[in-house]
């Protein structure tokens, strides 16, 4: 059978000898059955069969990761990071699927820029890819064209680096209504553009002495709560799904479970770095903290962590926003928002769990399954038969320290810089095909888009 039957979609595989996850006296040894890109099955002692083998040698099995939020600034940015260069980072990080933003033009305003980037990306990906449509005025005539193709539609409510945020109340209603009716999510950066740009005057502009330390007030938790709870007010009148990105506060993250106790068609996301660091990191990392939404308090975290625990926050993902080290060294007013982490999303999953923070099941959902589900993604974030054979192998204990100079992005710098963190990926299985071993890719391309449910239809 060839790659292009629609019974195939991928390779054939029998991984050996992994153990199961969650580490520990409990987990036993299995092996993964890999038919044409899809599992066949999981558990102990399976046939081989006439498959290929590898064998796990007791390396932790787990499903390949979904990160619901990166920017790999190509088309238009390439020399920031590029597809080539981002999706490799994302198999360093055991992520095998991505849903990417474009927040630099060309922005995907029309069914024919959708239909010309998803070709420019299949070209040079190396992990499955959902592109998101931009929810903009002038993408207002073409949503219902545009919805077959892409997973939601992406509204900056607050202006970040590439785009400006919306002021106008009535243009966001008929932006929330035309998505809604377009049978597609809307997903949403929620800071209240209004406060914003009183709290730039207030605290940043005419200050020739301010540094990242006024981040987190400049843009501060209220600027977030209110465009979270206008956001929320518009599903009501409107009727259209919201995931609301990169939750910072856990005063947002309330106003979400609010909202999910309502019966509203609510999903959301937070980002590792609101989880592992803090404004308190300020003096210490400069501009490389400087992201949008902002890095709140060490209680933000905790209240995140709670979050992510009771499920009212379903995954998260790491807002992967690479930008070159000389752009981050300029004064704070002039430095871009927005870090690079998708090349250790696992590790710093994983880090949650060693700390005592997530349950070892939750942090695996968060950046799986629950991933998956919050974007409506079939076939994606479960070691089960009938889904994509995407596998990472890890070991639980081997340790590492963080050298963004080491890493795949271009941007060659981290904020976690000298951590020393767990559970690097050693292999990474995208359908049934082994794209990372050993610190390296093993693939030039092969990535395809994400299967996604007719507009309308959303998954339970």
């Amino acid at each position: 059978m060839d790659e292009s039957s629609p019974m195939r979609r991928g390779e054939d595989l029998f991984l050996r000898g992994a153990r199961s996850y969650p580490p520990g006296p409990q987990a036993r040894t299995v092996d993964v059955r890999i038919v044409g890109g899809v599992i066949d099955a999981v558990g102990p002692d399976l046939e081989r069969g006439a498959l290929p083998v590898v064998d796990a040698n007791g390396l932790t099995a787990i499903p390949g990761l979904v990160d619901v939020h990166v920017h790999f600034r190509d088309p238009g940015l390439e020399h920031v990071e590029g597809w080539e260069r981002g999706s490799a980072g994302a198999l360093h990080g055991g992520v095998t699927s991505v849903v990417e933003v474009q927040n630099n033009p060309p922005l995907s305003t029309s069914r024919a820029a959708v239909e010309e980037r998803l070709a420019h990306v299949a070209r040079r990906s190396r992990v499955d890819f959902g592109c998101l449509g931009n929810l903009v005025e002038a993408s207002l005539p073409e949503l219902k064209a545009m919805a077959p193709l892409v997973p939601a539609f992406k509204c900056f409510l607050g202006g970040s680096t590439g785009l400006g945020g919306v002021l106008d109340d009535d243009l966001l209603a008929r932006l929330f209504k035309a998505a809604a009716e377009s049978g597609r999510m809307i997903v949403a950066h929620c800071e209240d553009e209004a406060i914003l740009q009183r709290d730039k005057v207030r605290l940043v502009d005419g200050n020739p002495n301010a540094t990242v330390a006024l981040h987190h007030l400049a843009r501060s938790t209220e600027a977030e709560v209110e465009s979270v709870r206008k956001a929320i007010a518009w599903v009501r009148e409107s009727g259209a799904w919201l995931h609301v990105y990169h939750v910072s506060s856990a005063e947002a993250a309330d106003l979400v479970r609010r909202a999910r106790a309502e019966g509203l068609p609510v999903w959301s996301s937070t980002a590792p770095h609101f989880l592992l660091l803090s404004c308190e990191w300020a003096e210490k990392l400069g501009n490389l903290l400087k992201v949008n939404p902002s890095i709140k308090t060490p209680a933000d975290s905790l209240g995140l962590c709670a979050a992510l625990t009771a499920g009212d926050i379903d995954a998260i993902g790491t807002d992967h926003a690479p930008h070159p080290l000389e752009y981050k060294q300029r004064a704070y007013a002039k430095a871009p928002s927005g870090m690079p982490s998708v090349d250790l999303l696992w590790p710093l999953t994983w880090e949650l769990v060693r700390r005592g923070w997530l349950d070892a099941q939750v942090a695996l959902d968060t950046v799986t399954w629950r991933a998956a589900q919050s974007f409506h993604l079939a076939r994606k974030g479960r070691l089960a038969r009938g889904y994509d054979g995407d596998v990472v192998l890890f070991d639980p204990q081997a340790r590492f320290v963080v050298r963004g100079a080491e890493l795949p992005s271009r941007s060659k710098w981290s904020a976690f810089e000298g951590f020393e963190l767990c559970g690097r990926p050693e292999v990474v299985v995208r359908r049934g095909e082994i794209v990372w071993r050993d610190g390296r890719t093993l693939s030039e391309a092969g990535g395809r888009a994400l299967d996604l449910d007719p507009p309308g239809q959303r998954r339970s």
